[in-house]
């Protein structure tokens, strides 16, 4: 294991010496940088012009994020390590033909407390180069260095099928737990609430990908991952809610995993412009077998999404997530969990579990009225929504036919970019349920 991650280690940074060193295109004179990076181009100390573009330079972009997630204005299924940006989503940020990413990390977790630390990526999308990103964390609930490293070498001029590996120490979350590092650290911090849950994964692996256009990034994966159990931190502080009543970290199956992925992912892009998007995750896991390890099972997750532009001020967001365990049985960290507020948001996090799932979700968006003055655009939305889910141990069969629902329903009120939005879900099937309200930050699909 040692060995392995020290020849990972060295390939990486032989393979960021070149883009360290690489003459960079300048980037067109008419763009502008996005609100939150800091460009810095070197300049002639005689004119204080920015050089000529055939002249060499490196373009380096400085990033403030409470989290890892990518630019709104994309979406994209949340699950994943994400140590590297899409390439489609990198050059839509403005920075050039080529150019490095700084990132401040920040997180406040019951099971870390407060993690920090920097993400830094270099890319050169469309070329032969390289693409590098590392992570580098410090847990200090557990005094625990994590970190991530993906390295990724194409194999074409179009760099559309491509070679990596990757290693990673993180502080992992199921699958179907998808808020974000930001949103949860507010919850935990102003709220004494967690909406997630976590286990430690420790790993490397390696894969081969090739990013069809206008359909999916299909890629192949062989990993060799580590689960263990994190229990819940002492001293978790927060500001208000103290006398409320903090879940326990639950335990995991601790184990070795060894197994093989076969994966499809596609993003949008959400604009006015769109009449629709669709994007999708869709995973197919076999672990043990002949490949060894502590657990033997077949895994299958699809959570596809799209939003549909109706009319101006009408939109209609949709999410269908289906899970089964094909053989085999599955340990707890791998398992399904949708109660919670990105799952049914009138059910409790992790009242509804099992090895197999599935969840229908729809959301309208109303547009009351549009502010557009000074430059800044704004406005108010009504929602109406709708959740409809189950999970279960199937004992191998996604009989789904023959399962209850639960079904939850609510109103809401979102900002016009949907960076704050409150909510009203209630158990539609219990007479007596109360109203859960939730405020959030980003869209929950």
């Amino acid at each position: 294991m040692v060995r392995t991650r020290s020849l990972v280690l060295a390939l990486a940074a032989l393979a960021a010496l070149p883009l360290a060193f690489r003459p960079a295109l300048a980037a067109d004179a008419t763009s502008t940088a996005s609100a939150d990076t800091m460009v810095f181009r070197p300049v002639d100390e005689g004119t204080g012009a920015a050089p000529d573009s055939s002249e060499r330079s490196v373009t380096v972009s400085a990033t403030f994020r409470m989290g890892d997630n990518g630019e709104s204005e994309w979406l994209r299924a949340p699950i994943g390590d994400h140590l590297l940006t899409h390439p489609d989503q990198w050059r839509s940020r403005d920075r050039g033909a080529k150019s490095n990413d700084v990132s401040v990390l920040l997180d406040y977790n019951r099971a870390d407390l407060l993690r920090y630390g920097l993400w830094y990526q270099a890319q050169s999308p469309a070329t032969m180069f390289p693409r590098l990103g590392g992570r580098l964390e410090y847990a200090t609930g557990r005094r625990r260095v994590l970190y991530g490293l993906q390295l990724e070498q194409p194999l074409l001029p179009t760099a559309r099928f491509v070679a990596g590996v990757s290693m990673v120490r993180r502080t992992d979350h199921g699958d179907l737990q998808q808020t974000d590092d930001a949103e949860n650290s507010l919850a935990l911090l102003l709220a004494h609430e967690d909406w997630r849950d976590y286990f430690e994964r420790e790993g490397l692996g390696a894969y081969v990908s090739w990013r069809v256009p206008d359909f999916s990034t299909v890629s192949v994966h062989v990993r060799r991952d580590d689960y263990r159990s994190l229990p819940t931190a002492s001293h978790v502080r927060s500001w208000f809610r103290t006398d409320r009543d903090l879940r326990d970290n639950p335990a995991i199956d601790d184990g070795e995993s060894h197994s093989v992925l076969l994966r499809l992912e596609r993003l949008t892009r959400n604009s006015k412009q769109k009449r629709a998007g669709l994007y999708h995750w869709i995973e197919l896991e076999r672990s043990g077998g002949q490949g060894g390890g502590d657990f033997d099972y077949t895994r299958t997750l699809a959570d596809l999404r799209s939003i549909l532009r109706l009319t101006p001020a009408l939109t209609l967001s949709v999410r269908g997530v289906a899970g089964a365990t094909l053989q085999g049985e599955l340990p707890r960290q791998r398992q399904f969990v949708i109660g919670g507020v990105d799952g049914l948001r009138a059910h409790a996090l992790g009242s509804v579990r099992g090895d197999q799932v599935a969840l229908v979700q729809a959301e309208y968006s109303i547009g009351l009225w549009q502010l557009h003055t000074g430059g800044v655009e704004g406005g108010l939305h009504a929602l109406v929504f709708a959740d409809a889910g189950t999970a279960w141990y199937g004992n191998e069969k996604w009989d789904v036919g023959r399962q209850k629902f639960a079904v939850d329903g609510g109103v809401g009120l979102t900002t016009s970019d949907d960076k704050l939005r409150v909510t009203f879900a209630r158990n539609l099937q219990d007479p007596s349920s109360k109203f859960v309200c939730a405020m959030r930050l980003t869209r929950p699909f």
